[in-house]
């Protein structure tokens, strides 16, 4: 997809080339980049001024969460989440550049949350940059409770299987519920630090984007981002003690295996016992007396009956 230039004329929003950037400073611009190796960001970075240490971090992917101010421009780098399939998360890391009446994105692709706010921009209900910034991240953030809610019912899943399911499945929700716990880590190190950046928006630091009534906006996106972060911390606490709960519940089940193999062996051994005190070659035993051969029989029956139901009364058998 080709960059494209969004214009917030008197009557409508209409799409422009690129190349008109510099022509249309005095309406709210929206330049959106889905390549941030393509020609289209230099141009930009030209016809705006953009500072060359910012220019190299949207080059340049894979940065932290973050917002760092040039002179008249500011930069932010801020995550999209999605879910295209079940249990895969898809982050999508977009730069901003925040410039008086401009506001310039750069990402890698397509992804829903730009598609509907270009949708609200279009019907003519983002009027400034401010109002864009802010539904560029209050979508964003608002898709990040549909990825905690999917991460919420895995846990319940997996906390069930542990607890009531089946002993085949102790291996797969273990490693399930490890693969959780990483991806859960690895979501909270993209979302946390956004909350810096939403509290230098709620401050009014930004100097464009000092619009009367536009704090509380961001503090309710602020407010939103908070929730996530609780929420991903008590889930990953809940993992912990599903882990734990599996654990000690592994460790009981072998513990029971153990007593019940010790009880056998025990009773196996009175009746090695017996066995042994007989098979010793003692001419004062007569070997070949029947009465003797059938006492030592019922001696093995009657020790491992009583050492079995000794064992049953105690609970170890």
């Amino acid at each position: 997809m080709p960059a494209r230039l969004l214009v917030e004329e008197s009557t409508q929003t209409t799409e422009r080339p690129p190349e008109d950037l510099s022509e249309l400073r005095d309406l709210p611009c929206w330049l959106d980049i889905t390549d941030p190796q393509s020609d289209d960001l230099q141009l930009a970075a030209d016809e705006l001024g953009l500072h060359p240490l910012a220019l190299e971090d949207a080059r340049h992917r894979h940065q932290r969460p973050k917002i760092d101010q040039y002179d008249d421009q500011y930069f932010i780098v801020f995550y999209a989440l999605e879910e295209p399939s079940p249990h895969v998360v898809r982050e999508v890391e977009v730069s901003i550049f925040v410039k008086q009446n401009v506001i310039v994105t750069v990402h890698e692709g397509d992804f829903s949350a730009r598609a509907a706010v270009e949708k609200r921009f279009r019907e003519g209900k983002l009027h400034t940059t401010g109002l864009l910034l802010h539904a560029f991240l209050d979508t964003m953030v608002d898709q990040y409770f549909d990825i905690i809610s999917a991460v919420g019912d895995r846990v319940d899943l997996l906390e069930s299987m542990v607890i009531g399911g089946d002993t085949r499945d102790y291996e797969t929700s273990i490693r399930e519920l490890f693969e959780l716990k990483r991806d859960m880590l690895r979501i909270r190190h993209l979302v946390a630090p956004e909350r810096d950046v939403l509290n230098v928006l709620v401050r009014g630091d930004i100097r464009e984007l000092r619009e009367p009534g536009r704090r509380a906006y961001f503090q309710d996106v602020y407010d939103h981002i908070q929730r996530v972060t609780d929420e991903i911390d008590t889930f990953r606490e809940l993992t912990s003690n599903v882990i734990d709960a599996h654990l000690a519940s592994a460790s009981n089940r072998l513990n029971e295996v153990v007593k019940v193999l010790t009880s056998i062996a025990t009773v196996l051994l009175v009746l090695t016992f017996v066995t042994g005190f007989f098979g010793q070659n003692w001419e004062a035993i007569p070997y070949d007396s029947p009465e003797l051969f059938w006492l030592s029989v019922a001696a093995m029956v009657v020790l491992a009956g009583g050492t079995f139901y000794y064992f049953r009364r105690k609970g170890w058998l």
